[in-house]
């Protein structure tokens, strides 16, 4: 368990967990969420290992707010208090090489198109930077989630919120298990129990059996450690003060009972340009990517549905399910122009694209190599262009050893991407499963785990 004091927003959870609109609000379905905001003041985290994958978990004083409407009627807010936030490994890599907006040369604050980090002291920063990153924050987290933020910050301040040793904590979980359900105390007080399980906007489902999930995961101490932060972060946050036209405050206010983290996310950052060390627990995952799973591919279009269930079967076993009924996916592989009238899974349609050049590269070494491909993947070029970053990378591996095992898979990926149709780019599920062979070739190239002949 790693002390770690930030200031995270995930900006869409829809978005976040890939899945449709989803929920349900006073036995209505929902038409249509405009906001669906996660809020954490984070105090610890920690990575674990599991069968399935990595978990990456977050714990502290946390807000889910949706806007959303039903019925083609005016909006509707509803709000949910938390104190956990777990991602399964593929959910995680999702956020962490996700488009940078913001702050793209520093290693410990992140501002991308699906997440905002930042730590909540900065006393070591310069004040050159500590007046960009305020101003930055300002304009685009502060100002337009102002009200959302006074809303949370309110809530914290009531007497009865974040009563963990007395409710019991409550985890928004993207566990595979356990997708895109909050896990809730049988400890919760009725009158409170009663509310907030009811169903809301963008949660799949609220469910009793958060002790025998964490449990399973932490050990008693563990979870002792994650309550008394819970308890630490409500005393300050419920005491700091807080100017309403300036929240920035915020951040000011509470470093001063907030220490540095101790291990600087940095250096963590120097192994890996393209993927954000969001937890520091996770750094030594920055060389790894978790595709997303096809199971849970549920972005559809026309003609195909999906059906998320998550079931608490008893206080052993989380069993997920997933009903789908779809027409056949495409064939990606011999796929080269989208005909109209033709229905397939949003993250398996190629991009519209335009031409650009490729970026120039020393590609000196095996890891400037993979580096490039890595950057010219996640920058949207069209996959002739791709296929000739491809054959750059191949033609300069051969200068620098006489064979490694993946040499002749990156060849092939040349000879396919050089053939396809200009100014169609990656799919997003082409662009994973890529970013993941190279992230996997990196992985074994620095454990040492394939076959290198000297040139």
């Amino acid at each position: 368990m790693i002390e770690t004091n930030i200031l995270l927003v995930i900006l869409s959870w829809k978005n976040c967990i890939k899945l449709p609109i989803s929920g349900s609000y006073q036995h209505h379905s929902i038409e249509n969420i405009k906001t669906d905001i996660v809020i954490f003041f984070g105090g610890k985290e920690c990575s674990i290992s599991t069968v399935n994958g990595y978990l990456h978990s977050l714990f502290g004083l946390g807000y889910y707010y949706t806007k959303f409407e039903i019925q083609s009627q005016n909006y509707i807010t509803d709000n949910r208090e938390l104190t956990g936030l777990v991602l399964s490994d593929f959910v995680y890599d999702h956020l962490s090489t996700s488009n940078s907006v913001a702050f793209q040369e520093d290693a410990d604050v992140i501002f991308t198109d699906l997440v905002v980090k930042v730590p909540l002291n900065l006393s070591y920063k310069s004040d050159t930077k500590r007046t960009f990153i305020k101003g930055t924050l300002m304009r685009n987290l502060f100002i337009p989630y102002k009200d959302i933020f006074l809303e949370m910050m309110n809530h914290i301040r009531k007497p009865d919120t974040y009563q963990i040793k007395k409710d019991g904590p409550m985890i928004l979980n993207a566990d595979w298990n356990i997708f895109n359900t909050i896990l809730i105390s049988k400890r919760m007080q009725e009158r409170k129990k009663k509310e907030f399980i009811n169903p809301t906007a963008g949660i799949t489902q609220i469910e009793v059996g958060v002790e025998e999930y964490l449990q399973k995961i932490f050990s008693p101490s563990e979870i002792l450690e994650i309550e008394e932060k819970v308890e630490d972060l409500k005393k300050i946050f419920a005491s700091i003060e807080l100017d309403p036209t300036y929240l920035f405050s915020l951040i000011e206010n509470s470093s001063k009972y907030l220490p540095i983290p101790p291990i600087n996310s940095e250096e963590y950052q120097k192994s890996s340009p393209y993927k954000k060390s969001i937890l520091i627990s996770a750094g030594t995952r920055l060389n790894e990517y978790k595709a997303w799973p096809l199971k849970l591919e549920a972005h559809t279009e026309k003609g195909s549905t999906s059906k998320v269930k998550v079931k608490f079967e008893d206080k052993n076993k989380f069993n997920f399910q997933i009903e789908e009924d779809s027409n056949q996916n495409s064939n990606m592989e011999s796929y080269s122009t989208p005909k109209k009238g033709d229905f397939i899974l949003r993250s398996m349609r190629p991009n519209i694209v335009k031409e650009k050049k490729l970026p120039e590269s020393s590609m000196n070494t095996i890891d400037e190599i993979l580096d490039y491909l890595i950057k010219v993947i996640n920058e949207d070029y069209d996959m002739p262009t791709i296929g000739r970053a491809f054959e750059n990378a191949h033609q300069k591996l051969r200068k620098i050893v006489l064979y490694v095992d993946y040499m002749w898979e990156m060849s092939k990926l040349t000879n396919i991407y050089k053939k396809k149709n200009p100014n169609l780019g990656l799919s997003e599920k082409e662009k994973e499963n890529l970013l993941r062979k190279v992230y996997d070739w990196k992985s074994k190239t620095k454990n040492s785990q394939i076959k290198v002949g000297p040139k």
